[in-house]
């Protein structure tokens, strides 16, 4: 649980940064840049943290059988 805090904390600091780069520097192909790779990030993030719960649901039903 303690992976998903930190996890959603450093992708919201990633997307506010990257977010607050692309709007100053204004640009439309580093904007869309920015986006893909935010979007893959949040992806990714869902992905790994999904697969982390199931994980730890496991260890947890293996240990109190």
């Amino acid at each position: 649980m303690d992976n998903i805090i930190t996890g959603a904390i450093a992708v919201a600091m990633f997307l506010a940064f990257a977010g607050g780069l692309a709007e100053s520097i204004g640009e439309i192909p580093f904007i869309l840049i920015v986006v893909i790779v935010g979007i893959m990030l949040c992806t990714d993030f869902y992905e790994s943290a999904k697969e982390g719960l199931q994980q730890e649901k496991e260890r947890k039903s293996d240990s109190g059988v």
